[in-house]
């Protein structure tokens, strides 16, 4: 468990986003990230693109609850 989205996305084999009020899964993801990690760098799998694309779709989600609950 981790509030850190890059965290979860290099260490972990899936991402579960919570929703706010009442606490429920929003989304969940399968990640193969976690398994690049093993035979490369982390940096490289930092840079790999889906990664990126996928921090900011994850990122946006969040912040777009952040703002609907406010």
């Amino acid at each position: 468990i981790t509030h850190s989205v890059e965290e979860a996305l290099l260490l972990g084999e899936r991402l579960i986003v919570m929703a706010p009020r009442p606490g429920r899964i929003h989304k969940e993801y399968n990640l193969p990230f976690a398994e690049m990690g093993v035979d490369a760098d982390l940096r490289e799998v930092k840079k790999h693109p889906d990664f990126a694309v996928k921090r900011e779709e994850i990122l946006e989600m969040i912040w777009d609850m952040e703002e609907e609950i406010m």
